[in-house]
């Protein structure tokens, strides 16, 4: 297709997708479809541009029939141009008394995550778009967010590809038009319960009639923002070694407002760029006291702790549930890699042990699963009688308390755990440990093999 065959806001994409995938014929998106204007509009362009996607949509059942129809049109619209799709009903009483909106934001993005590990995309696609944009810039100043935090979201930041984040509403709802997109308008948008609705329907419109253009000195903010960041960057990239912990002296040896806004920095690399307050950052005058192994609390899921000379953030979502399903046919045609780990159904012969680990197919009860571990798991480990915990197997074979958090483990369908799978350090070899009671023996034929990938 010739670009002068595009409309601007085809063209934008079509920049955006160039820019950050160079080669377009390779790539492969998972992409969130709402079925309202801005992920339909996104949805059109991407399919013209030819793109690979994979599309996922979620029903929360919030709305009864009107999510329904969400999902319907979003099922034909997929269905009618070929592409692959998932629609994922989830039960909204499952917020619980979470914040109905977050615990909403937590349930997509891990969807399309896994949904992208299983098919291997090269990134995830959402709708945000420039409306969007200043909104996001407005709370995070509202909320206290530092100057770094100001600049918004980006276009692609290693995961996320937001190729509409500089066309604003007008402009896609009028590319709808003229496209003869069919999309749907969610209601609750119109309510102003909700944070950023109340920023959308009623504050930001009074503001336009005293402010004309302010739209546009926010986003400048965001340009200044973006500069900021880029110092802090540079700064971050001095004191942190390629195991991402920050060397303790020299952090401690800045002045305390460059601590903090590092600190802020330094949870959005490891993405968690959740609202850390006042007073937790206020608990970084405690470091210099702090004990090797020991942490400071800046949110119920991230803290930091001492490691020697170190300092590490530490995340714990608190969600050990979720879990990507392993299956035995898709492994035997095709293996299957996730966090630079290898996993493949060959023939048990010649085994070096000393480079992966070989589980006894016929030991597994399929389909199995991984993920991290949970406080009280307990397995038996290869050669021994009794039963250990995680916890203590981990400690046992040197993992550093930091690196913890991050082991995981490989589970049968009966809930059984069959293997332990260290974090990647230090290119540990073996990658982990296996249960006695997956072991191969003499007469095993075929084995499940976990290597690191070189």
């Amino acid at each position: 297709m010739s670009k002068s065959d595009l409309s601007p806001i085809e063209k934008s994409v079509e920049d955006h997708l160039r820019n950050t995938f160079p080669d377009q014929s390779e790539i492969k998106l998972v992409i969130g479809v709402s079925g309202g204007a801005d992920s339909m509009c996104l949805f059109h362009i991407l399919y013209k541009l030819d793109i690979e996607l994979f599309l996922i949509h979620i029903n929360y059942q919030k709305r009864e029939d009107e999510s329904d129809k969400d999902a319907r049109l979003v099922k034909q619209v997929a269905g009618d141009l070929g592409v692959d799709y998932e629609i994922i009903t989830v039960d909204p009483d499952e917020a619980g008394s979470q914040n109905f909106q977050q615990w909403a934001r937590n349930v997509r993005y891990k969807a399309f995550q896994l949904k992208a590990l299983e098919v291997k995309a090269d990134g995830i696609v959402t709708a945000h778009h420039q409306d969007d944009q200043i909104e996001t810039i407005l709370q995070k100043l509202f909320r206290g967010g530092g100057l770094a935090s100001w600049r918004g979201m980006q276009v692609w930041d290693g995961q996320l590809f937001r190729p509409l984040l500089h066309i604003d509403r007008k402009d896609i709802e009028e590319y709808c038009e003229q496209n003869s997109i069919s999309f749907r308008t969610d209601e609750t948008n119109l309510s102003s319960d909700y944070t950023r609705n109340f920023l959308r329907n009623d504050w930001l419109p009074a503001i336009k009639e005293h402010f004309p253009g302010w739209q546009k000195n926010i986003l400048r903010v965001a340009e200044q923002a973006d500069v900021f960041a880029s110092s802090l960057s540079y700064i971050f990239n001095t004191i942190i070694d390629d195991k991402e912990r920050i060397y303790r002296q020299e952090f401690l040896e800045l002045d305390e407002g460059l601590q903090k806004a590092l600190l802020l920095y330094y949870a959005e690399q490891v993405g968690q760029s959740q609202e850390i307050s006042r007073d937790a950052l206020g608990e970084l005058s405690k470091l210099p006291g702090l004990q090797t192994g020991k942490s400071i609390q800046l949110t119920e899921t991230l803290e930091l702790m001492r490691d020697r000379n170190f300092l590490k953030l530490i995340v714990d979502t608190g969600d050990h549930g979720s879990y990507m399903i392993l299956k035995k046919e898709e492994i035997k045609r095709k293996g299957f890699s996730f966090n630079g780990l290898e996993f493949r159904v060959q023939p048990y012969q010649d085994p070096d042990f000393n480079e992966g680990l070989y589980l006894n197919l016929d030991a597994l009860q399929w389909p199995i699963r991984l993920r991290r571990w949970n406080k009280g798991d307990r397995f038996q480990p290869f050669g021994m009688e009794g039963h250990q915990t995680i916890a203590d197997h981990l400690t046992n074979r040197k993992i550093g308390a930091v690196y913890k958090s991050s082991a995981l483990v490989l589970e049968s369908f009966e809930e059984t755990i069959c293997a332990v799978i260290f974090p990647p350090i230090e290119n540990r070899v073996p990658p982990g440990t296996i249960s006695e009671l997956v072991r191969c023996t003499p007469s095993t034929r075929k084995c499940l093999t976990i290597k690191r990938i070189s």
